[in-house]
This record gives C-alpha cells, sequence and structure tokens, in this order.
C-alpha cells in the first residue's frame, strides 16, 4: 500500500507495541493456533495487554472505547498483528455480543457488560445453534418462560465454541409460539455458573475441543438477561450475524499465506523436486492473487461502514459475500498447506509433540494437517455457504450491478455520467455492427468522444490540452465504454499510446499528445512479434542507421488499432541492444500490412517492415521501463473495460433468468443457478475492487507495480471466465447467437483475456515478486 505521511507512523506505533509487549509465548500461541482463534489461555492475556493500550476494541463506538481510527489504520493494525503470529482473540464478545449492546441494549446492560467484554474479564460464548435448528435459526426450540424476575430455560444449544471457558452467554430463546417462527424468538444474555446449565464437550475431526453442547434443565437466569424487546430476537439475530460474517479477514489470510511461503522453503530445502516446488509456489501466488482481491474489496466494505456517504449496490449482500470469500479462501490455504507437508501430513500427532523428540517432525506439517481439518467447518458455522449463496442470489436479482470501479469526486462523477449518457444515446447495441464494419468506421465514436465530450484528453495535462486527470480517468472511461460493448481505439490509443509517450518523457513529441486530445491523432503501439508472445523484451525488429537515416527491418503481431492509426510507435533494438520506440508512418515505403479482424469485431493489423525509413526516435536510452509502465497501464485499463463489460453481461443475465420460464417457473428460481449467479456476482465484485485498487499503482516500483497489477489481472481474467461462460450458459440456446448482446459481451472478454497475457504468466509476475522490506 501506499502510506501517508501520518499512516506510516501509525504504523510504526503498532509496531513498536507489539515489538515491547508481544512475548515470546503469546507469539508461540498465536503461531500454534489451528483453530478459529486462540485458545482462552493465550487470547485472554493478549486482549488484556490491548485493552491497557486502549486497542481491544477498536472498532467500537469512542464513547464505549473505540478507537476512531480511518480504514486505513483498522487495516494497518490487522496487517501488523497478523504478521507477526499475535494471538487471534475471540470475537464472540468483541465482535458480536458488543455491538448488540450497543445498538439494542439499555444503558444500565452496556455499563453492566460493555467494560468487561473489552477488559477480557468476561468471556462469551454463542447459543445459537441447535441440534434440530443449525443454519434454520428460526426452527429453534430452546424456549423460555418468564417466571417473576426471571427468566426459565429449558432446552440445549450445540456447537458452541469455548463454551467450557465462557463466563457469559448470549443466546436465542423461543418465547411465543403462535404467529411465524421468526416472531416469537428473544434475545438474552446471561452468566453461565446458574445452576440448571450443564457443558458436555464434542472433540473435532481435528483432535481440538473448541465445541461444545449446552444444556438448560429449568436454568433460571434474571429477567434484565433480556436485550431489547421480548420476541424482538429475530431482528437482533440478523443484525448480529451481519457483524459474525461480515468482518475483515483479509490480514489474517495474508499472515497464513507468509506461513505457507516460509514453510514451503523448508520442505523443499534439502533439495527436493524442483517442479513440485514451482508447481506449489504458483499455487500460493494465486491464492495471493485471491487474498489481494478480498484485500481490496474488504478495504471499499469497511470504507462504507465508517465513512458513510452513498453505499454500493453490493452493500446489504456483503456479510454473505465476506462469509463465503473469506472461509472458502481459508479453507483453500489449508489445502496448500497439505500440498507442502507431503507424507508428514499424514501425522497425527499435536503440534506441541511433533518437535518434543530426538527424531523431530516438522512442526509445519502437523500444522497444516489439524488446520485442514479444523478449518472444514469454516463453510458451515455462521450459517452454511450455500445458505449465504441463496441470500447472495436473493440480494443480486433485485439489484443494480454497475459500480464504478473506485470512488467518484465531482468531477469524474460528472464524466461518467456524461459518457455513459452519451454512449446509450448515440451508440446502443444496434449500431454496433455498423461502428465495427471496417477500421475507419469508428471514426465518429473517436471524434465524438474528443469534440462532443472532450474526454480523449481527461487523463493528459492541461499544458496538453487534456483534463489534468490521470490512470483513474482511464479506468472509469475504459469501464463504460465496455459496459456499452465499446472498447477499441481508446485503450490502445488514449490509454497504451498516451501513456507510452508520457513515460518517455521527450517534449518534443508532446504535439502528438495535444493532437489525441483533439481528436486528431490515433497512436498504435507496436511491441509484441511472434516470437515472442506477450513479452515485451523478446524483441528481434532491429534498428539501422543508413547514412545519416534510421530504418526499421523485422515483424509486429496483432498490432491493435493499427489500421486505422494516424501515428505507429514501433519497439526495436538498435545496433547497441538497447531498447527503442521508433515513430513510423503507416504510409510508409518498406511496410507490409495485413488487416485482421478480431473476434470481438475490432481490427488489428499483422505488420512487417523492410528498410522502412523512421521518422523519428522518442526518448533517450533503454526503452523498456517506459514500455512496461504503459503496458502496465494499459493492462489495467482493459481490466476496468471487462469490469464494464461483465457487469453488462450481468445485467442482461439477470434480466433473462427472470422472464425466461421453463418447468412453469422463472429460471431465476432454481437453486443452482442463483449459486451460479451468486458466485458470478462475487466475482465481479472482486474484480471490479482489485482493479480499483490499483488507481494509484504508478507511484509504486516498477517491481511492486507488477505485482499488483498483475494480482489484479488475474482476478479480472478468472472472473471473465466465470461471467462470460455463466452469461452464456444461463441464456441458453440465444447466448450461443450473434443476435444478443451476450455474445459479444463474452467474445470481447475472450480477447481481453489474450491481449495482456493469460493467467499463468500473470502468476509467475506475482511469484517473483520478493516483497518489500519491513521498514
Amino acid at each position: 500500500m501506499n502510506l501517508s505521511h501520518d499512516e506510516l507512523a501509525f504504523r510504526d506505533e503498532v509496531r513498536a507495541f507489539l515489538a515491547a509487549e508481544l512475548t515470546d509465548d503469546m507469539r508461540l500461541g498465536g503461531h500454534r493456533t489451528s483453530g478459529i482463534f486462540s485458545d482462552y489461555e493465550v487470547g485472554i492475556p493478549w486482549q488484556r495487554v490491548l485493552a491497557k493500550r486502549g486497542w481491544a476494541a477498536p472498532h467500537w463506538p469512542v464513547e464505549w472505547g473505540g478507537c476512531g481510527w480511518t480504514p486505513k489504520q483498522h487495516d494497518i493494525f490487522a496487517s501488523e498483528m497478523a504478521a507477526v503470529d499475535a494471538p487471534k482473540v475471540s470475537p464472540l464478545g468483541l465482535v458480536m455480543a458488543a455491538p448488540v449492546l450497543v445498538a439494542f441494549g439499555t444503558q444500565v446492560q452496556k455499563e453492566r457488560w460493555l467494560a468487561d467484554i473489552r477488559n477480557g474479564v468476561s468471556y462469551w460464548c454463542q447459543g445459537y445453534s441447535e441440534p434440530g435448528a443449525g443454519s434454520d435459526l428460526a426452527s429453534l426450540q430452546c424456549r423460555a418462560r418468564r417466571e417473576g424476575n426471571e427468566w426459565v430455560i429449558n432446552g440445549s444449544k450445540i456447537w458452541t465454541t469455548h463454551a467450557h471457558r465462557a463466563t457469559h452467554m448470549f443466546c436465542l430463546v423461543r418465547t411465543d409460539h403462535s404467529g411465524k417462527p421468526q416472531q416469537g424468538i428473544s434475545f438474552l444474555m446471561f452468566e453461565l455458573n446458574n445452576p440448571g446449565i450443564q457443558i458436555r464437550p464434542i472433540i473435532s475431526i481435528s483432535g481440538d475441543h473448541e465445541f461444545n453442547q449446552v444444556f438448560f434443565d429449568e436454568a433460571r437466569v434474571p429477567a434484565d438477561a433480556l436485550i431489547g424487546e421480548e420476541n424482538q430476537g429475530w431482528a437482533i439475530a440478523k443484525f448480529l450475524l451481519e457483524h459474525e460474517r461480515g468482518g475483515s479477514s483479509a490480514p489474517f489470510l495474508r499472515g497464513r499465506l507468509a506461513r505457507l511461503r516460509e514453510s514451503l522453503q523448508e520442505a523443499f530445502a534439502q533439495g527436493a523436486s524442483a517442479t513440485e516446488h514451482q508447481d506449489i509456489a504458483l499455487s500460493l501466488a494465486n491464492a495471493q492473487c485471491r487474498i489481494d482481491a478480498l484485500h481490496a474489496w474488504e478495504q471499499e466494505v469497511l470504507t462504507a461502514r465508517i465513512g458513510g456517504g452513498t453505499q454500493p449496490a453490493w452493500m446489504p449482500a456483503a456479510p454473505s459475500m465476506g462469509k463465503v470469500l473469506a472461509t472458502e479462501l481459508k479453507q483453500h490455504l489449508t489445502e496448500l498447506g497439505l500440498d507442502i507437508a507431503g507424507p508428514y501430513g499424514a501425522s497425527s500427532l499435536t503440534i506441541e509433540e511433533a518437535a518434543a523428540h530426538a527424531l523431530p517432525l516438522p512442526e509445519e506439517s502437523v500444522f497444516a494437517t489439524r488446520a485442514y481439518l479444523n478449518d472444514r467447518a469454516a463453510s458451515i458455522y455462521g450459517g452454511t455457504n450455500e445458505v449465504q449463496r441463496n441470500l447472495i442470489a436473493r440480494h443480486v436479482l433485485g439489484t443494480e450491478v454497475v459500480e464504478p470501479v473506485l470512488p467518484l469526486d465531482e468531477t469524474q462523477a460528472m464524466l461518467l455520467a456524461s459518457l455513459q449518457s452519451w454512449l446509450q444515446d448515440k451508440w446502443p447495441f444496434d449500431k454496433r455492427a455498423q461502428m465495427m464494419a471496417t477500421p475507419e468506421a469508428i471514426a465518429p465514436l473517436w471524434q465524438g468522444l474528443a469534440h462532443e465530450l472532450g474526454l480523449l484528453g481527461a487523463a493528459l495535462p492541461e499544458h496538453l490540452g487534456g483534463m489534468g486527470g490521470g490512470l483513474p480517468e482511464q479506468l472509469l472511461i475504459c469501464q463504460a465504454l465496455g459496459a456499452a460493448w465499446v472498447g477499441e481505439p481508446y485503450s490502445s490509443s488514449a490509454v497504451l499510446g498516451a501513456n507510452l509517450l508520457q513515460a518517455l518523457g521527450d517534449p518534443a513529441f508532446d504535439v502528438l499528445l495535444q493532437g489525441l486530445a483533439e481528436g486528431q491523432v490515433r497512436l498504435a503501439v507496436a511491441a509484441l512479434e511472434p516470437a515472442g508472445r506477450t513479452d515485451l523484451s523478446r524483441v528481434q525488429t532491429r534498428l539501422h542507421n543508413s547514412n545519416g537515416q534510421m530504418h526499421i527491418s523485422g515483424r509486429k503481431a496483432l498490432v491493435r488499432g493499427a489500421p486505422g492509426a494516424t501515428h505507429w510507435l514501433v519497439s526495436a533494438r538498435d545496433g547497441a541492444g538497447p531498447l527503442r520506440i521508433c515513430w513510423i508512418d503507416p504510409a510508409a515505403r518498406g511496410v507490409q500490412r495485413r488487416d485482421v479482424r478480431l473476434i470481438d469485431g475490432a481490427w488489428a493489423a499483422e505488420l512487417a517492415f523492410d528498410q522502412t525509413p523512421v521518422q523519428a526516435l522518442i526518448g533517450q536510452g533503454d526503452a523498456l521501463a517506459a514500455l512496461s509502465q504503459a503496458w502496465d497501464s494499459a493492462t489495467l485499463a482493459a481490466g476496468a473495460e471487462a469490469v464494464g463489460v461483465m457487469q453488462a453481461l450481468m445485467r442482461d443475465t439477470l434480466n433473462y433468468t427472470s422472464q425466461r420460464k421453463q418447468f412453469g417457473q422463472p429460471l431465476a428460481a432454481f437453486q443452482v443457478l442463483q449459486h451460479r449467479m451468486a458466485d458470478m456476482y462475487m466475482a465481479l465484485v472482486q474484480a471490479a475492487a482489485a482493479v480499483g485498487a490499483c488507481a494509484d499503482v504508478l507511484g509504486d516500483s516498477p517491481e511492486r507495480r507488477a505485482e499488483r497489477v498483475s494480482s489484479a489481472h488475474v482476478t479480472v481474467l478468472r472472473a471473465a471466465r466465470l461471467v462470460g461462460q455463466g452469461a452464456v450458459q444461463l441464456h441458453g440456446g440465444m447466448g450461443m447467437t450473434d443476435e444478443l448482446a451476450v455474445g459479444h459481451g463474452f467474445k470481447r472478454l475472450t480477447v481481453i483475456e489474450q491481449q495482456f497475457g493469460g493467467v499463468a504468466q500473470h502468476l509467475r509476475r506475482v511469484a517473483a515478486f520478493k516483497g518489500p522490506s519491513k521498514e
């Protein structure tokens, strides 16, 4: 992350606190925690240390001990905690019981319990699930009746995490059997040391004692255990589940990933198979891309919750989305841990026993097995992930799916609104074939962007006739063009070409950028060659100096926008070896050109040069760094366009499945299709967040920029496959025709998948990054 001065100071403050207060025993306890959160013996001492510093409940309201932090501060704190294996304290009191008290409790109840929760004096468990009521909470039967100043409870609760160590419970009980099941539930909070309460341990398949069954036999608790009003429990339960399911998981998962990378090096330190090592390393890189995307989206959730303002359309479904994404990613990491553990993963030893012998076993291998077995519960607790997908689909079927890839300021909002309105009015889908018929048929669109909207220079400096924007404006424009099924040649010219010229920093060619802003110049960048695939450095095209005139010879592959461009920017090696960028006139002699129609309708060209004269060399020295920066910018822009395309596909698919009937009911009524649309929607939302999070990437080092861009693009490519293929599948036979827009969107996504390298290439770039220093 690019941190401000104040954020860096806060990070250093957190690091200093951890260095001073986190003991070796606490760190070891945190490191050995394979369960949902740390055991009482480790978690409570650490929580009390945090409470003494005032950091035990940073998300609480300030008046009750919260910190009033920004979203970035919350993220920094969580990231630093995870990085040093600080114990993961129980969320049952801090994250679940406390928000209920703040929202529904009386002043007396808040004063009685909140301080003890924060300071680690009380330890809470949750009484929700029952033997006959798992995710279906409305069917619970544990009942309570009012007798004078007490509630009398009968029944049982199951899967009650850490009930054997808890001092208190918050509990759902049935207080009325008339009416709908949801209407007769109440919410109680009480101490567990009352007569009539018994706790039976349940040992999980991992060998851990986390779960319990709690029995109530005429158990009596005070009347003021009731939170809110009698029979209001269902509303309170839903409120609580939002907090249980909607936390920030990415920092913890990133810590787990770092641990896996360390264990990979240890497991293969003695010269095991290099091929297996590389395969697992790429799998870890893929996991990092998933964590990066989740991290970007969770930051949007946190910002929306803390900052208020306009809420994203997906916000009501955020708790369910977060629960599915985080738990399934957590389970995936445990699977990778098993891959690294190898044969030692079959051991049934406890973590503590692994090294306690003259013939030690790798502790990480034993941990991997226990974590794998323990985390099978992640997709079950808090409402199974199948139930969460039902909830997500229910929301998606009635929502607007078009969201900008990054927060908008007032100028950007006006820019985007005017562009969307203009595209809808001037370039509806039924004009697409006409617009793409020939390379020059795009000219009216190009001139409209320049003269009617003034957007070709939106990302250019004002002294060049632009609007003073940058990469964020390019991402927003590309997203809008994608949603309208209009891509090229904006991305190839105004993004790739313009960014390349700016990165080269040669003032002599500012005239080209001015011409671009005015709509007179269209650039095409010829950087790839048949033998190089998408490797910018594999260039065989050569420069020659003949009697003071530079000439170029070689071949370039599928140069997008070249047939209609006014200027070609071509990469070539000079005699000394450095990469240079040449300005070539498309009408120059010695040029052989073959125009190629792409499957999405756009135009590209195969180019060959035979002693073709060079108009000029742009910039000084080796141009690979500038070309790589422009290429990364264009990759992000393609990702933003893909998000726009996916949003349009998602919108059309939701409409179609809601209207199209089979077997007497709409397609959207079938649960299996609902779950598929829920997965498509989650992939789309994460892709948008991943792209938007990279809007500041040009301020990074080249290595860090490459890693961030590739991580985001992997997320986009995965989503493009899922959403594109899903849209065609859910449209049935009609999805296979050119009559509907869905087929055109799918083909455009297919081209974007191939344009800047595939998943494997970008995973290698992510895996190659060694990470920033801790300084």
